[in-house]
């Protein structure tokens, strides 16, 4: 029974079993879409948990984390992505999509970085660091990128604001009161299952509203994949092999390779959901994210395992 409740809470077999459900609900996953903002709130309350903002009283543990996670997750990234999908699908009548595509750009990093770096033993430091202080700077970030790229007649920086406050702000603060001594251990055991669990609910929506486009346009859905594959794991590969060469330690190597690598799908869903509810193409790009999240986890274990490790070695 054990091992069998061990495989239904696994992260992977969770995320697959939201894409799975997604198709099979469709647009009967609307409701889950309207409530994805307050779901992904709470799952930001249970992520944040385990964050202390003591890590942050040396200046030497931040500063590095925090300049490498801007250049890699917003400068390299940014460029990459916004590059390819604005010769791809702007002007093409799929502006939609280059919109789509624009929102997972200004994303924060996914939560999952964290957890996905310790599997792989990368630098916890790093990792923390990294997440949370590009959390702090999507205050400023993503307002801006969003409001360069899109502008205002289409998506309000104000209300992009509110939602960070509600995303980071207020979760953060939550937090903090279950960060008290007779809570905290507890909390603690119980965020990682309610972390999958929520994020389960915010894609479940995202594959389910796209469903008919995921089935009927496979050229368009085949492009997205390309873009994604070429901007998490090509991207991924030349970052690892330029990292090796640069001298940077292996913990170092994985935690900044998923910083550089892991969108919040789940943000760029919300985000989607709020502002083109009547456009749920809007948000395809976010539901093909979801599933090669999934990917690449895997791709980059099985890297580390039989690729890195060797070169390390050499």
């Amino acid at each position: 029974m054990h091992k069998f409740l061990s495989i239904v809470n696994h992260r992977d077999f969770v995320l697959s079993l939201s894409v799975v459900v997604g198709l099979l609900l469709g647009e009967n996953s609307r409701f889950l879409a309207d409530i994805s903002l307050y779901t992904l709130m709470l799952a930001m309350v249970a992520a944040t948990i385990k964050f202390s903002f003591k890590a942050w009283k040396n200046p030497s543990n931040l500063f590095k984390p925090l300049a490498g996670s801007f250049l890699l997750h917003y400068v390299i990234y940014g460029i990459v992505t916004l590059t390819i999908a604005w010769l791809l699908f702007y002007n093409t009548g799929r502006e939609a999509i280059w919109i789509g595509f624009v929102i997972i750009a200004a994303s924060p990093p996914g939560p999952a970085v964290i957890p996905f770096s310790a599997m792989l033993n990368g630098d916890n430091n790093y990792s923390t660091t990294g997440l949370f202080g590009m959390y702090m700077l999507a205050m400023i970030i993503t307002p801006a990128i969003l409001f360069v790229f899109i502008g205002t007649s289409l998506i309000s920086p104000y209300m992009i604001f509110l939602i960070l406050i509600q995303l980071i702000i207020i979760p953060l603060i939550i937090s903090r009161f279950l960060r008290h001594p007779k809570i905290l251990s507890h909390a603690q055991k119980a965020s990682g299952t309610l972390i999958k669990w929520l994020f389960f609910l915010v894609i479940t929506p995202i594959v389910g509203m796209n469903r008919s486009v995921l089935f009927n346009e496979p050229a368009i859905l085949a492009i997205i994949a390309l873009v994604l594959f070429t901007t998490m794991f090509l991207l991924g590969f030349l970052y690892n092999i330029l990292a090796v060469k640069a001298g940077f330690k292996k913990p170092v190597i994985i935690s900044s390779t998923f910083m550089l690598t892991i969108k919040s799908a789940a943000f760029a869903a919300v985000v989607s959901f709020r502002f083109f509810a009547d456009e749920p193409v809007v948000a395809m790009p976010a539901a093909v994210l979801s599933v090669f999240l999934i990917l690449f986890a895997i791709f980059y274990s099985l890297f580390v395992k039989y690729i890195l490790n060797k070169i390390l070695k050499q």
